[in-house]
């Protein structure tokens, strides 16, 4: 899957400010998260409901790997403000942030059909992205939890940590179909 830039190639400057702003995007996303769905917070880094997860899946659909690169370094810049971590699984963690999402938009997309340029993506498929992108995350978030002990109960984080970048990545497009609407009303036709 290739950046949905239409055939176009981005410059460096557009490159760069993808990267930049996504890595924002993702931490703004990040900050509200915290501050609206404190109550949802099933521990440090699960959530019941996480807005981030969409950031993951509309970078990784519009950007491809420098997407990927926003996403790292959000999350990465997030991991030092939110629980203390050592150098080394701080760049684990924020690889497992991103990485996943970009390999499960490559399967969907093929077995969806849809094409490099996203035209003709239904609102279906965006949701069964989105469904795709938690449960990579969730999944890849798991199996590190549990290889690395750092969890007593590693499985007991899946259900949660899925639910929540599926609820999260609903809102957020829920959201931005509600903006769009607003923005570009339908006409009557005459």
């Amino acid at each position: 899957m290739q950046p949905a830039t239409h055939g176009l190639r981005l410059t460096l400057t557009q490159l760069f400010g993808g990267i930049a702003a996504v890595a924002l995007a993702y931490v703004l996303c990040f900050k509200l998260n915290e501050w609206v769905f404190s109550v949802a917070k099933v521990s440090d880094h699960i959530s019941w409901v996480f807005l981030p997860a969409a950031i993951r899946m509309l970078a990784v659909l519009l950007l491809g790997w420098a997407g990927v690169a926003g996403l790292y370094l959000g999350s990465l810049s997030m991991l030092g403000t939110t629980f203390t971590v050592d150098p080394v699984e701080a760049l684990i963690i924020a690889a497992i942030s991103s990485v996943p999402c970009l390999v499960a938009a490559r399967i969907v997309q093929r077995l969806q059909g849809v094409s490099s340029d996203l035209s003709g993506m239904t609102g279906r498929q965006l949701l069964i992205f989105g469904v795709a992108g938690g449960l990579a995350s969730s999944a890849a978030h798991t199996v590190y939890f549990a290889v690395t002990a750092h969890s007593t109960a590693p499985l007991a984080g899946f259900l949660p940590m899925f639910v929540g970048d599926t609820v999260g990545t609903l809102i957020m497009l829920y959201l931005g179909a509600l903006a769009l609407n607003r923005l570009f009303p339908k006409r009557p036709e005459a």
